[in-house]
């Protein structure tokens, strides 16, 4: 029966026993009950956090170009897919290029004068050979040879730059991930290293990360499962506990924990809000019953109607856990004791009541 139609039910059987005269109500029967045994349970102890899920760290990243110019390509927006490597923007390429053209003239000139000061340092060493030249002409041409040679180094050191200025026009993907944010559009003006042009996020693994107090993070550490649910799909996804902070956050006085979960599926989205639960050492000396069982206090509370010899006693109670129709608790009860399961709403304690079987 519904525990609201049950407390309906007895509410018009209140109503209708004040209408009628002494000796109706003393013959009144009592309320009727469904009852269930009280089993022993084993407490699955847990720790229930709450934030936000992001990339791990190191797997979200800022892409901006390392020269200023004008924004020529964009290859992305929101919500692409990318591939570690892959070109996704592109700042003009045309003053980066033209260094590169004029360094690597300047290279061909260096390494042409080594070759010309080398084939004279070279005449000269067979005429010095032959007496037809003094040994101080050799000297000369050597010095020569050689400040050629560290004109020709320093050409190439600048060629390096030089491609590697055109290789920093370019952004290219860190990994495959999804790009999260764009904050230019194509052929707008970009100053350089700062601001970023878009950001690319890792989305397997996520992680989310919380706060919680000092006292609770006591009994958690790295390895430890952990379930997480969010709104929308129905399910559950398992994962463990990455990391706790050696230290307590100045602001809020709590200690941050990192929970990680696989997401090959792309299931999960970043930035959702989700619910996790650290599943913790069980606990014995806990006692089952009935989710149906359970009554709310005044207080706030929860408690049982437990019944002995036709009458019913409110026992409170301490949910520990509950899962699939089933709650974990404890309180002052014992293994076999008899408890109220269906039309205990609203009985006062120590009422008198009828066993359904």
């Amino acid at each position: 029966m519904n525990p609201r139609v049950a407390w309906l039910a007895s509410l018009l059987a209140s109503v209708t026993a004040c209408q009628r005269t002494p000796s109706e109500r003393a013959a009144a029967p009592p309320p009727r009950v469904r009852v269930a045994v009280v089993a022993p349970g084993t407490a699955q102890g847990g720790l229930s956090l709450t934030g936000l899920l992001a990339a791990p760290p190191g797997r979200e990243v800022r892409l901006s170009p390392l020269v200023p110019g004008r924004l020529t390509l964009l290859r992305v927006a929101e919500g692409d897919r990318v591939r570690a490597g892959e070109v996704l923007a592109q700042v003009d390429t045309g003053p980066a290029t033209a260094e590169l053209q004029q360094a690597e003239a300047t290279l061909r000139e260096a390494t042409a004068a080594v070759e010309a000061a080398r084939e004279k340092r070279a005449r000269t060493d067979v005429l010095v050979s032959h007496g037809v030249a003094a040994r101080q002409d050799s000297e000369q041409d050597r010095s020569a040879e050689a400040a050629a040679q560290a004109t020709e180094a320093r050409a190439r050191s600048a060629l390096d730059l030089a491609r590697r200025g055109v290789g920093r026009t370019s952004l290219q993907a860190p990994f495959d991930g999804v790009v999260t944010a764009v904050w230019f559009r194509q052929g707008e003006v970009v100053d350089g290293a700062n601001p970023a042009v878009l950001q690319v996020s890792a989305p397997d693994p996520l992680e989310l990360r919380a706060f919680v107090p000092a006292q609770d993070a006591a009994a958690l550490q790295a390895g430890q499962r952990a379930v997480l649910s969010v709104d929308g799909p129905p399910g559950t996804h398992e994962g463990e506990l990455a990391a706790v902070s050696p230290s307590v956050d100045a602001q809020n006085g709590g200690v941050l924990v990192r929970l990680r979960f696989a997401n090959p599926e792309g299931a999960l989205r970043l930035g959702t809000s989700a619910r996790a639960r650290v599943l913790l050492a069980a606990r014995g000396g806990t006692l089952t019953v009935p989710s149906s069982a359970l009554l709310p206090l005044e207080d706030g509370g929860l408690a049982v109607a437990r019944v002995e010899d036709g009458r019913v006693h409110t026992v409170p109670v301490r949910v520990r856990s509950e899962q699939d129709g089933q709650a974990v608790i404890e309180g002052a009860l014992e293994a076999g004791a008899t408890i109220v399961v269906e039309g205990g709403y609203s009985l006062p304690d120590d009422a008198g009541v009828e066993v359904v079987r």
